[in-house]
């Protein structure tokens, strides 16, 4: 009887300390779920890539020539045209591109020049706006499609020949306005007039 009483004892004291040594299995660690990136599009917008040079049958004075022109592109490659390298030179800056004339012009008369300037975060009609209160000369506004397509502004101080002429061109691009403005003179109208008209013609924005 004591015996059994020892025995039972002895297995007590063994099912207490299996008991006190064997713990609950911890939660299971799950691994971190990982989310697939998003892709992003690439929206960037860049200009079409073209030749370094292009030939072009030129139209002046009621003469037609062919002659090569050479590509230039604007500030931030906003744009790109060919002009004519012979007759003009063309210069980027901060505040706005140009194209000038490499011969000197008559005294008295005035500047000769194409500009190209982009006006950020602002509207083709917004632009015309302020264009009509810089000019002191009745301006004809029309939407055109040639030499490109832009809403325009064309005038002309008088009719005589050194009468200054302004024909402006506002055109939506990346979000702002690419605004073009050729200054010359009435005499030149057919000469640098014709020919600024037939380089805008290779005019390319980017998209």
């Amino acid at each position: 009887m004591r015996t059994m009483i020892y025995a039972s004892f002895a297995i007590s004291l063994l099912l207490a300390g299996c008991n006190s040594v064997t713990k609950e299995p911890a939660d299971e660690v799950k691994p971190p779920v990982e989310t697939p990136a998003e892709e992003t599009t690439d929206e960037t917008t860049t200009l079409p890539e073209r030749g370094s040079t292009m030939d072009v049958v030129v139209s002046v004075e009621g003469e037609d020539s062919t002659i090569t022109m050479d590509l230039v592109e604007g500030s931030d490659a906003l744009y790109s045209m060919y002009i004519d390298s012979e007759r003009y030179t063309f210069e980027t800056g901060e505040k706005e591109d140009k194209l000038t004339p490499i011969a000197d012009m008559p005294k008295g008369y005035p500047e000769v020049n194409m500009t190209f300037l982009y006006v950020e975060n602002q509207t083709p009609e917004n632009v015309k706006e302020d264009m009509k209160q810089e000019y002191n000369m009745p301006l004809e506004e029309k939407s055109i499609s040639a030499s490109i397509n832009a809403l325009s502004l064309h005038g002309t101080s008088g009719e005589q020949s050194d009468s200054e002429v302004v024909t402006i061109y506002m055109m939506e691009v990346d979000g702002g306005t690419l605004l073009i403005t050729e200054n010359y003179f009435l005499e030149a109208q057919e000469g640098h007039g014709a020919r600024f008209e037939q380089m805008l013609e290779t005019l390319e924005v980017r998209k």
